[in-house]
C-alpha cells in the first residue's frame, strides 16, 4: 500500500479523506447496530447496519473524497451499485471479522463497538483500492487533459 502513495501526495490526501469518511461510517454503523439490536437482534442488526453505513460512505465519498471524479459519467443509482459491488470484498472481510469476534470473544457481544472497529479496520484498505480503481476512477481522456493543463509552459 505504501508504494501506492510514493511520489503521489494526491493519493495520500485522498486516502486520508477516505479514512475520515470511514470514521463517519463507523459511527453510523455503531449507531445503527445500537438502535436496531433491541428490535431485530445483534446479528441481523450488524448486517443491516453495514448497508446503512455503506450508503452513507458512498454519498460522503462521492462529494468529499472523490469529488473530482466521474460524477457526470454515472447516474446516482449506477454509481451506488458500482460502489456496493466494489465493496463486497470489504463487506466479507469486515463482517467476517465482526461475526467471528462475536463467536470467539464474548465481550464483543456485549460491546459490539469493539468488533465493529476491528471489522472496519480490516476492510478499509481493500475498499479504498477498489473505490479508487473501479467506482470513482477518472476516464482516460480526463486524466490526460488534466495532465496537459498541469504542465508548465515554456
Amino acid at each position: 500500500m505504501l508504494c501506492f502513495f510514493k511520489n503521489n501526495i494526491h493519493h495520500l490526501q485522498r486516502f486520508i479523506r477516505f479514512g475520515m469518511v470511514g470514521v463517519a461510517g463507523f459511527l453510523v454503523d455503531w449507531a445503527s447496530v445500537s438502535l436496531l439490536r433491541p428490535v431485530i437482534g445483534l446479528h441481523i442488526a450488524t448486517l443491516l447496519a453495514y448497508v446503512i453505513a455503506s450508503s452513507n460512505n458512498w454519498l460522503l465519498n462521492r462529494y468529499f473524497t472523490f469529488h473530482d471524479c466521474c460524477r457526470k459519467h454515472f447516474t446516482l443509482r449506477q454509481q451506488w451499485i458500482r460502489f456496493t459491488l466494489a465493496n463486497l470484498p470489504g463487506f466479507i472481510i469486515n463482517r467476517g471479522i465482526v461475526l467471528t469476534l462475536f463467536q470467539i470473544w464474548p465481550i464483543t457481544r456485549h460491546y459490539p463497538v469493539i468488533a465493529l472497529l476491528c471489522g472496519t479496520a480490516g476492510g478499509m484498505f481493500i475498499n479504498f483500492t477498489l473505490c479508487h480503481h473501479f467506482v470513482f476512477k477518472k476516464k482516460k481522456n480526463e486524466q490526460l487533459s488534466k495532465k496537459t493543463q498541469e504542465r508548465p509552459r515554456a
